[in-house]
C-alpha cells in the first residue's frame, strides 16, 4: 500500500542543532561601527536638545527678564497696618530695575513671614510692570517690659509689643512712630517660656494687664487722661498709673466697674479742686484715697514698683 503523503516537515531535534560562533578581526570592526554610529546618532539628538533648550531659555530671558517692558515700575502694596511700599522694598531689597519675572515671590513671602507682626501676606504680578502685595499685620496696643530679661518698654531695639490677643513681637521699623505713645505693661517676675517671641504670653498675671489695658482703651475714650503704664504688683492685683500721675491699685477681675469708678473719682475730685494721688479700686465700697499736692506727682510712690511706674510717666 503507498505510503500517505504528508505536509509536515521533519526538524531537527534540539539535540541535533548546531551553533556556530565566528570571530574575526574584520566582524569585530564592523561591530563597532555600528555601536560608534548609534552613539553619534544619541549624541547628535541630544546635543539638538540642549541646543534647543538653551534657546528657548536664551529667548525667554531676553523676553521676559531682560525686557525693559516688564521692569519692576509700580508696587501696589495693601496693608492694615502701617507698612508702605518703601518700607516693603527696604525690608525685601528689592532692585528697582529688576524684571518682575526676576521676582522669587516664595522667597519674598518667606521674608515677610519671618516677622512674627505679620500674619499673612498673598505676592502676584501684574502685568507689564506691577507687584501686588497684601499683607495682614498685628496691631499692637502696648509695649511689653521687663528689665531682668532686658525688655525695656517703648525702646524700639529691645521692646517687645503684644497685639490684642497678648501675641509678643519686636517692633519693626515701620510701626515706630505708631507704638511710641502706646501704653506699657510692666512685669518683673516670668518664669522661662512665659515670653516668647511669635507667640502669646502664658504669664497669667501679664494677661490680666493686658486685659487691663484693653478694657482702658474702651472706657477712657471720653476721658482727658489715660493708662500709660500697668504694672504687675503681685499674683492678685495690679498697679497702674494715669497720665496725670494718679497711681491706682486694681484686681485680677472686675476691671470695667472698677475703671467706672475711677471715672467717678477722678470726676469728683476735679469738680472739688482736689488731686487724688493713691487710690485702691479692689474694695467695692469705701475706696480708700489719698490726696496730695497736684505739682508734686508721684510724691507718694514708696515702693521701688511704684517708683519705677513714675519713672516710665517721665518723657
Amino acid at each position: 500500500m503507498p505510503r500517505r503523503r504528508t505536509s509536515r516537515v521533519k526538524r531537527p531535534s534540539p539535540e541535533r542543532r548546531l551553533h556556530l560562533s565566528v570571530s574575526s578581526p574584520r566582524i569585530v570592526c564592523w561591530g563597532f561601527l555600528r555601536c560608534l554610529k548609534r552613539s553619534l546618532k544619541v549624541a547628535l539628538i541630544a546635543a539638538l536638545l540642549a541646543g534647543a533648550l538653551w534657546g528657548v531659555q536664551t529667548g525667554m530671558r531676553e523676553f521676559f527678564i531682560e525686557n525693559e517692558e516688564f521692569q519692576l515700575r509700580n508696587v501696589d502694596l495693601e496693608s492694615n497696618g502701617e507698612m508702605t511700599a518703601g518700607d516693603f522694598i527696604r525690608l525685601c531689597k528689592l532692585d528697582p530695575e529688576a524684571s518682575i519675572f526676576a521676582l522669587r515671590l516664595r522667597d519674598l513671602r518667606q521674608i515677610l513671614l519671618e516677622r512674627p507682626g505679620i500674619e499673612s501676606v498673598e505676592l502676584s504680578r501684574r502685568l507689564p510692570g506691577t507687584l501686588r502685595v497684601k499683607v495682614i499685620e498685628r496691631e499692637p496696643i502696648a509695649w511689653l517690659e521687663c528689665r531682668p530679661l532686658g525688655i525695656v518698654g517703648r525702646n524700639p531695639a529691645t521692646g517687645i509689643l503684644l497685639d490684642q490677643s497678648g501675641v509678643c513681637y519686636p517692633c519693626d521699623f515701620w510701626v515706630e512712630e505708631k507704638a511710641a505713645p502706646l501704653p506699657v505693661l510692666l512685669v518683673s517676675e516670668v518664669e522661662e517660656g512665659d515670653i516668647t517671641l511669635g507667640k502669646e504670653l502664658r504669664h497669667h498675671e501679664s494677661r490680666r494687664a493686658l486685659e487691663l489695658i484693653r478694657c482702658a482703651r474702651e472706657k477712657l475714650r471720653g476721658v482727658e487722661w489715660s493708662l500709660p503704664v500697668v504694672a504687675v504688683s503681685n499674683d492678685y492685683s495690679l498697679e497702674a498709673a494715669t497720665s496725670s500721675g494718679l497711681l491706682a491699685t486694681f484686681g485680677m477681675y472686675d476691671h470695667e466697674e472698677q475703671l467706672d469708678d475711677l471715672i467717678t473719682l477722678v470726676r469728683e475730685s476735679e469738680e472739688q479742686g482736689e488731686s487724688l494721688v493713691l487710690v485702691n479700686l479692689i474694695p467695692r465700697r469705701n475706696i480708700p484715697v489719698i490726696v496730695g499736692e497736684r505739682d508734686s506727682p508721684g510724691g507718694y510712690a514708696r515702693s521701688r514698683l511704684q517708683r519705677d511706674i513714675h519713672a516710665l510717666l517721665t518723657p
